[in-house]
């Protein structure tokens, strides 16, 4: 008798496990739900790699193709300035992204039959601090409480950002502004080479 009762037992289990199985496995109905998710999931993750992997080479070429000194030389470019120049305003500048001392900037410049740059208005100093590059100009002082001026010994007129430090008798242009640096700081240089009318 206990052997019969086991017998009918166990298949009243299995039975019980089976039913419970199904209720937890999916229905057809959630199993589409779940087919169309992963589809979903696989394209976005597909196009995802796509992006992350086509964007950085673009982006490599398109820097390798086009600096920003390149490109300012093929948009300003009218043939009168030496090809790596690029003209602005009758004037044709140089961007040295080499750095040097104020004094090593003058002589590179001379040698480049230029003058360091020098800045005739606030229209060319915007279009000069638009570039972000902090560079030389030929403007110095005697010391701290002294007037600024070119190397003529002209007085310059424009603002100055001045920290007060005495070591500070020379000055450079950046996309803030012109302001007052060491002389022996390295630092990039243009060169600027009037064109003749």
């Amino acid at each position: 008798m206990k052997n019969q009762k086991e017998n009918y037992s166990e298949p009243s289990l299995v039975k019980d496990s089976r039913r419970q199985q199904m209720r937890d496995s999916p229905s057809a109905r959630e199993k589409l739900i779940i087919v169309i998710l992963g589809i979903i999931c696989f394209v976005l993750m597909y196009t995802i790699v796509r992006v992350i992997t086509f964007i950085p080479r673009n982006q490599i070429s398109e820097q390798n193709n086009s600096s920003p000194v390149t490109k300012l030389q093929k948009e300003f470019h009218c043939g009168c300035c030496p090809k790596e120049w690029f003209t602005y305003s009758n004037n044709c500048y140089s961007i040295s992204l080499e750095k040097e001392t104020l004094d090593g900037s003058l002589m590179s410049c001379t040698t480049k039959n230029s003058t360091l740059l020098y800045i005739d208005n606030e229209e060319e100093m915007k279009f000069l601090m638009s570039l972000s590059i902090i560079s030389w100009i030929p403007v110095f002082r005697e010391g701290r409480g002294q007037p600024w001026m070119w190397l003529n010994r002209s007085i310059f007129k424009l603002k100055i950002t001045d920290y007060l430090r005495d070591e500070h008798k020379c000055a450079v242009l950046s996309s803030g502004g012109i302001k007052a640096e060491d002389c022996q700081t390295p630092n990039a240089y243009n060169c600027k080479h009037k064109l003749e009318n």
